[in-house]
């Protein structure tokens, strides 16, 4: 730090006074935070995940500005004053990057327990900061070190390291039980975060500290912990053109290229010499003109998925309605409207009306599936009973139980089950777990069962039936995805009906998971949360 004696900084920040690996870590990686954590927030300002997103954003910039005012700042006063927020700020990005990676991970809110949890880790920071963080400032040394409460510098690391096993945990709790396409999500965001933390935790604390015991020369070491950040953003810039996340398309291309063009740009603060600077100049030319080209490519890229996708849709829908007109005539046939016709010819209208139905049911699912994957289905949310629901369908279905002589049983666990959400698409859920548990059980049982928790409703659908192998485990609810035993009880399944379900399920902020044992059975779970369901 440069104050009391040195001149006043050009601009609040910039001196000579201090390392010039400063201002290249911590000025450009401010601005990319920021940057990206407002045109995250901006592409779907109602996603809680999106919104979290941003605050950590926020707070890491809060950190390096004060940080940058610590180092540049000749006026004691104004160096203690911000000194006292860093604590602060420690702590929240602690524990808002638990709280980030919950939500991705589960689709949802964190629970009241859990966010009773997190406040009681802030709340030594929010009480006691404000009098015993600091006990004063050395106006002689410009230090604040020697006054900090040994409580809190130990308190805010611990919470670092706490976020890092917690979310760890998660990562790996969450990656043993998911399919292979949201492992590859796990994988992505797991690495980002957890570099991000500890670099800004371990690493800028430990290179301070073997500073001060000699270890290393000085602490401008601590300063590349900044990065952390920057690989944070790049992962989720690899997530958000690989697999979507955040909804924000091209964005996540753009991004990219803003972060290295921000990163090479701001190595003109760090270099003097003109043959440095021309190289970085050169450098910075090359990136952009490769950066643009780049953006450009993926833009067409979406532009041509989107295009494929409507077109998609548009045949899907004329076949659609070749499939009712056929549907209809073929109906008025059967009922006598045409006059009578032979046993035979009747038999053969029936056979072709069957086709007909399986066709336009075929029909929608395709397109059901497209709208998914798509992310141009619309959920209709409202509040409805739930076990209702659950009750009609299981006697719907008793009929086909009982013809195959099963053991047919529901358990319905005393509660209020009103949820908030698309009633038709949630039917078809429920439907279709039970459908395909009488479909491939040949004998036993299936018990079908609804139970309350504190903020969500659990059901599921037990079966004894052929199971799922090890190695369909891992692509159940992909896109066309047959599995080995399905195929051979079901010839004629798409592979499209539990991917529709887990649409459906995630597209109204719960979650869906299966137990299973080859050749004993499988038990599908789905959770839903009582309310807030998630639009789309």
């Amino acid at each position: 730090m440069i104050c009391y004696l040195f001149p006043e900084p050009t601009y609040l920040l910039f001196t000579s006074g201090v390392p010039a690996l400063l201002y290249y870590s911590y000025i450009p990686v401010t601005i990319v935070a920021l940057f990206v954590g407002l045109y995250i927030f901006l592409a779907d300002k109602h996603s809680l995940l999106n919104r979290l997103f941003l605050a950590i954003s926020i707070l890491f910039s809060f950190w390096t500005i004060s940080i940058l005012i610590e180092w540049t700042n000749i006026h004691s006063d104004i160096v203690l004053f911000v000194w006292n927020f860093q604590g602060i700020i420690f702590g929240l990005t602690a524990i808002l990057c638990i709280y980030f990676i919950y939500v991705f991970l589960e689709k949802k809110d964190a629970s009241n327990k859990l966010k009773i949890i997190f406040l009681t880790l802030l709340a030594p920071i929010f009480i006691l900061t404000p009098f015993y963080y600091l006990r004063g400032f050395d106006i002689t040394a410009c230090d604040a070190f020697e006054f900090q409460s040994t409580f809190f510098q130990i308190y805010y690391i611990a919470l670092g390291i706490l976020a890092i096993f917690w979310v760890f945990i998660l990562l790996i709790r969450k990656y043993r039980i998911s399919e292979t396409d949201f492992k590859k999500q796990i994988s992505l965001m797991g690495t980002g975060i957890l570099s991000f933390l500890f670099l800004f935790f371990i690493w800028t604390n430990l290179t301070y500290y073997l500073s001060e015991i000699g270890a290393l020369p000085d602490s401008q070491l601590e300063m590349y912990g900044m990065f952390g950040i920057l690989i944070f953003i790049v992962y989720i810039g690899i997530l958000m053109v690989r697999f979507k996340t955040f909804n924000t398309k091209t964005f996540g291309a753009q991004m990219l290229v803003f972060a290295l063009i921000a990163l090479i740009g701001s190595q003109f603060f760090y270099t003097t010499d003109m043959p440095s600077m021309v190289v970085t100049s050169i450098t910075l030319i090359v990136t952009g003109v490769i950066g643009i080209n780049l953006m450009r490519s993926v833009k067409h890229e979406i532009m041509a998925k989107e295009a494929l996708a409507e077109t998609t849709s548009l045949i899907t829908h004329q076949i659609r309605g070749v499939f009712t007109v056929t549907k209809g005539g073929l109906s008025t046939a059967i009922d006598g409207s045409y006059g009578q016709v032979s046993s035979e010819l009747m038999e053969a209208l029936k056979h072709m009306f069957k086709s007909q139905e399986d066709g336009v049911k075929e029909v929608e699912t395709f397109l059901q599936a497209q709208k998914i994957e798509s992310g141009t289905i619309q959920y209709d949310s409202k509040p409805f009973d739930l076990r209702a629901i659950v009750e009609e369908k299981f006697s719907d279905e008793k009929p086909r139980a009982n013809a195959k002589g099963f053991k047919y049983e529901i358990q319905i666990d005393n509660g209020d089950y009103t949820i908030n959400g698309d009633q038709i698409y949630l039917t078809q859920v429920i439907s279709n777990l039970i459908d395909n548990a009488i479909r491939y059980t040949q004998s036993g049982s299936i018990k079908v069962q609804l139970s309350r928790k504190a903020n969500s409703v659990l059901y599921s659908v037990k079966d004894s039936g052929v199971g799922i192998t090890e190695e369909d485990q891992k692509n159940m609810f992909e896109k066309y995805h047959h599995g080995a035993n399905s195929k051979k009880i079901n010839p004629e399944t798409t592979g499209l009906g539990l991917y529709i379900v887990k649409g459906i399920v995630v597209g109204h902020g719960g979650k869906i998971w299966f137990e299973t044992e080859a050749g004993k059975g499988t038990t599908f779970f789905v959770e839903l949360p009582v309310s807030g369901s998630k639009k789309k």
